[in-house]
């Protein structure tokens, strides 16, 4: 079964695809706080109400997140996503060194929290972030 859209707006994107169990979200563009946030609820949503229990978000163009984003997805975000059927996180991450170390220390700081209970590792590349959730 092919993905079918749950959500797609000017700067975010919502795949899902039932059979295989997987969805993929991108960020289209650079995102500012109040974006961010709306998109992450979003995605909240379709994982709640779907039962999808591998998720791949491509974050490569999401930008320069502000303190208060990155403390909203640290404590909010991932809190939120703990009570949804998620058990496989893949996050594709920007290359630009900068904006992958500031992406990576939200979830640092989140596992640190106790506010995960799914699996979440981190990818430069898309086809390896999809094959360790195939895995």
């Amino acid at each position: 079964m092919p993905y079918t859209t749950a959500y797609e707006s000017e700067f975010y994107r919502i795949e899902v695809d039932l059979e295989a169990n997987i969805l993929r979200s991108a960020w289209l563009r650079q995102i500012d706080e109040v974006e961010m946030k709306f998109g992450g609820r979003k995605l909240y949503e379709v994982l709640r109400d779907t039962g999808v229990e591998r998720a791949l978000s491509c974050g490569q163009s999401i930008g320069v997140l502000s303190a208060a984003s990155k403390d909203w997805l640290a404590t909010d975000f991932y809190k939120m996503l703990s009570h949804t059927f998620l058990k496989k996180l893949a996050r594709v991450l920007p290359t630009t060194v900068f904006h992958r170390i500031a992406l990576e220390s939200v979830v640092t700081r989140a596992e640190a929290l106790g506010l995960t209970n799914f699996m979440v590792k981190n990818f430069t590349n898309y086809e390896e972030a999809l094959a360790w959730l195939r895995a």
